[in-house]
């Protein structure tokens, strides 16, 4: 695939561009488009609402960086050798330590956040489904061996997904797909219901699709408890936790006088 890109020159320096650190800036850029064209019809200021989702974004990356050394310090029994590994990013460490971020600097802008992730969760799965581009082009989060008819060889020495170089399943684009299905789904979806009954939604259905997309991975390296892997714990985790989040705000509703 592509994990270098293009190299920059600038004088005597050169920059490599990767393939998918431009993929996922690329999916950033527009999960914040997204939230700042959506803030004006509902009144939000635009500039907080831009400068609140560098702040999740920001924690997002702090908190996937962080998640992925825990789980090498688990993996490997030891912080130093997890921080000696090289950096990586879990996407669900980034779910808290965005959602975080976005929190205090809601708080600081005047911004109602719920209601902003409401109106953001459709840029928030197109601008992630990049991101998954990005490990494809990358060889990252790859998947298991397979001779499947679309198998797809990995071969480029700096992709992970190259060692070693045989036939695998493209999971990446298996979860980019479903990212754009829930994408488009969720872009035209209004459900009905208290505020935040989008995004949990959203975080029920993407948790569904992480436990099937997590079937065909082979990086095994991202760690596991017995037969399931840390990303599918924490998705039955989300899908539980979201669906009891959902029961109670529709009974809480249905009990508000007038509903």
């Amino acid at each position: 695939m592509l994990p270098v890109l293009f190299e920059l020159h600038v004088g005597e320096a050169v920059r490599p561009i990767g393939g998918f650190g431009l993929a996922v800036s690329l999916g950033r850029w527009l999960a914040a488009a997204w939230s700042a064209r959506a803030a004006a019809p509902d009144g939000d200021d635009v500039g907080a609402t831009l400068a609140c989702a560098g702040f999740g974004i920001a924690g997002g990356l702090a908190g996937a960086w962080l998640t992925h050394l825990l789980v090498e310090w688990v993996r490997t029994g030891s912080p130093m050798d997890a921080l000696r590994g090289g950096g990586g990013l879990v996407f669900y460490g980034a779910v808290p330590g965005g959602v975080l971020a976005a929190w205090l600097g809601a708080r600081g802008l005047g911004l109602d956040l719920v209601r902003a992730l409401d109106r953001s969760v459709a840029g928030l799965a197109l601008g992630h489904a990049f991101g998954r581009l990005g490990c494809f082009l990358g060889g990252c989060c790859y998947g298991r061996p397979w001779d499947g008819p679309w198998a797809v060889v990995f071969a480029h020495p700096l992709a992970p997904a190259a060692h070693p170089s045989v036939p695998r399943h493209p999971v990446q684009l298996y979860e980019a797909a479903g990212l754009v299905v829930l994408g488009l789904v969720w872009a035209v979806w209004r459900p009905s219901g208290p505020p935040g009954t989008r995004a949990l939604s959203y975080v029920v259905a993407y948790g569904a699709l992480r436990c099937v997309t997590e079937l065909f991975r082979g990086d095994v390296e991202r760690g596991s408890f017995g037969p399931v892997s840390t990303s599918q714990l924490i998705a039955l985790a989300t899908i539980a936790l979201g669906s009891v989040a959902l029961v109670r705000r529709g009974r809480v509703a249905g009990a508000a006088p007038g509903g």
